[in-house]
């Protein structure tokens, strides 16, 4: 099962010893109508927001922001950090009874829906059925993980004695229900047609759609048509001439790999077809700001149909 990154940084004894961190942004505190400039709001809407009977929040409340994210979760920071990263929020969970059972909460800021939604659905565990909490979620006895709108939610929990999934999830569902926004998934979801497509597949990549550079971030998604698994994108660039430029570099880059390129007929001066390294065929096209692609292709005519779709739903 793929476990949260931060939770392989930090060993369940820092939660008992350190206890949670739950930072809360200033967006945050706007969005539930508290004052960030005073201390006992926070607190105040922290024990409203985590009121599981039995359970106080122990400790003081801090906040990280990306220059020093590092010293919370160490190489994990770089990873959040590259998806927008504008804070996180963390607080410290312990019973009433005095028992050595802890849980620890943590709530990323990623700035905008579509960078949490990223940074979920390359954590997540794809065979973990969803638990209804947030726009989506999945966990285990002793962590719990869910994104609404602009935040990314990690519950990590220490039981000693006992595995208890259902106080993670009442935390979990009584923090989703009052942090801000909706529990909607991207609008930019909706430039790939349904029909044909894996469900769940979707991802938003940051760092380079199939490890090019030229293709830093975008949108990607799998289709089983005919039986064969294909892959489309959609990579956001700043402006048209950067869309323009990044086909460009495509092609010059198939022409490093001894790879030829042929227009893509129909489809406008910026595009292609060729053989991608490791990936079989490609297409892909400018369109304005976006540069849209099918790639791992046998058959060229369903790849036509499919890039066409995607082009006429980002019109």
């Amino acid at each position: 099962m793929l476990m949260p990154v931060s939770l392989k940084y930090r060993p369940m004894d820092t939660i008992r010893n350190h206890g949670i961190r739950l930072f809360i942004v200033l967006s945050l505190l706007l969005g539930t109508g508290v004052c960030c400039s005073a201390e006992s709001d926070a607190e105040v809407l922290l024990k409203d927001a985590f009121s599981v009977p039995g359970w106080k929040i122990d400790g003081e409340t801090y906040r990280y922001g990306p220059s020093n994210l590092y010293e919370y979760i160490n190489g994990g920071a770089y990873f959040f950090i590259g998806y927008g990263f504008v804070a996180l929020t963390g607080a410290n969970f312990s019973p009433n009874t005095g028992k050595s059972d802890a849980v620890a909460v943590d709530i990323y800021d990623m700035g905008v829906k579509l960078n949490a939604f990223g940074v979920y659905q390359l954590r997540k565990d794809s065979q973990a059925p969803s638990l209804g909490i947030g726009a989506a979620s999945f966990g285990a006895d002793d962590y719990l993980v869910f994104h609404k709108d602009r935040y990314y939610v990690e519950i990590r929990a220490f039981f000693p004695d006992k595995k208890d999934q259902s106080l993670l999830e009442k935390i979990a569902s009584s923090l989703a229900k009052r942090l801000p926004g909706d529990t909607s998934l991207p609008d930019e979801l909706t430039y790939f047609p349904e029909k044909d497509k894996v469900m769940g597949s979707e991802r938003f990549i940051r760092g380079g759609i199939l490890g090019h550079e030229f293709l830093d971030k975008g949108l990607v998604s799998d289709y089983r048509i005919k039986g064969t698994k294909i892959t489309a994108f959609i990579a956001f660039l700043p402006s048209v001439k950067e869309a323009v430029r990044s086909v460009e570099q495509h092609r010059a880059f198939l022409k490093r790999s001894e790879k030829k390129w042929l227009p893509l007929k129909g489809f406008g001066e910026h595009s292609f077809v060729s053989e991608e390294p490791y990936h079989k065929k490609i297409m892909a096209i400018q369109q304005g700001a976006h540069v849209v692609g099918i790639y791992d292709l046998k058959d060229i005519a369903v790849g036509r149909t499919l890039l066409t779709e995607i082009l006429q739903r980002l019109k």
